[in-house]
């Protein structure tokens, strides 16, 4: 599971490349793949030779381009296309036979 960083106005949350595709739910190789082609913002630092950006920048640029996951985002998706299941197998037979 990602680590959550909170950090207060005005304090850097610098990440990397493993942890933005942490964050994403993406593989780093993605994450290269997208810097590759500049199509995320810049790092602002370079650690141990390592590229990092600063969190904030990188989730802003991340919901601007829709790559952002957003919690119980697939939950909302079966809610709205009727299935609305939570893990009980009976609930979802019965509601499934009462669509037929």
């Amino acid at each position: 599971m990602a680590r959550r960083t909170i950090t207060s106005a005005g304090e850097a949350a610098p990440v990397g490349t493993a942890e933005i595709a942490g964050r994403l739910g993406v593989k780093p190789q993605t994450v290269r793949t997208w810097r590759h082609r500049k199509l995320m913002p810049p790092p602002r630092w370079t650690v141990s030779g390592q590229p990092a950006w600063d969190w904030p920048d990188i989730e802003a640029w991340a919901r601007r381009t829709g790559r952002l996951r957003e919690a119980g985002l697939h939950a909302a998706l079966l809610e709205l296309e009727g299935i609305g299941w939570l893990g009980d197998l009976d609930e979802l037979r019965s509601h499934r036979a009462s669509r037929r």
